[in-house]
């Protein structure tokens, strides 16, 4: 039993994690959009958004997932 808490408990710290990414991206596309693109690198870099997925999001729309702020 305590292996099967032990697997939830990890599924819930992941999903929470990307979650969190998400949220991050969303506000830095979103200051990217409002103040730019430098702005919107460090709010999301300052939440620890990846390099890799600060370039993506922000170079080309078609790269964005359908939940990310347009």
């Amino acid at each position: 039993m305590n292996a099967d808490s032990d697997i939830v408990r990890t599924h819930v710290v992941d999903e929470r994690s990307d979650m969190e990414t998400e949220l991050a991206v969303n506000r830095g596309l979103a200051v990217a959009l409002l103040d730019g693109v430098r702005e919107g690198v460090k709010i999301m870099q300052d939440e620890g958004v990846p390099i890799e997925i600060c370039s993506r999001v922000l170079k080309n729309k078609a790269n964005r997932r359908a939940s990310d702020w347009k």
